[in-house]
């Protein structure tokens, strides 16, 4: 149990680490948040590998696809980071989306999710993610 905390741990530090380098959030908390409402999005679109993203990003600028993918992450940055800016915020997911660490640390943490047995959920500081899995505190 022990590995798969400090696993979660690691990932959603590096994680968090992109998205305040990327924009310019100063709440470490919020982007930890962010970290781990991503991650559940990512659990929930069945987006489990660097692979899966990889495809969704082929499909183009103007696919209806890849326009969902980028909203829904952009969506959470501006909820997380208190970015107004639509623009900015949607060019900052396609810089982490071609950041590859960043991209295989989140992915990582949306397959913990969906072949968690309860570890991970208790490990989950978001409210709304833990709630989500049905860990309430």
């Amino acid at each position: 149990m022990l590995d798969i905390d400090k696993e979660w741990f690691d990932c959603a530090q590096m994680v968090a680490y992109y998205l305040w380098e990327q924009s310019g959030c100063e709440n470490a908390l919020d982007l930890w948040y962010a970290a781990e409402d991503i991650a559940c999005f990512f659990e929930q679109a069945n987006i489990l590998d660097c692979q899966m993203a990889d495809s969704i990003k082929k499909l183009g600028i103007y696919s209806e696809g890849y326009v969902w993918f980028v909203r829904n992450i952009s969506y959470r940055l501006h909820i997380y980071s208190g970015n107004e800016n639509e623009l900015t915020n949607w060019f900052l997911v396609e810089r982490l989306l071609s950041t590859a660490a960043w991209l295989e640390n989140i992915t990582a943490m949306a397959k913990m999710l969906r072949t968690d047995s309860g570890e991970i959920a208790e490990q989950v500081r978001s409210d709304i993610v833990r709630n989500f899995y049905g860990k309430q505190t």
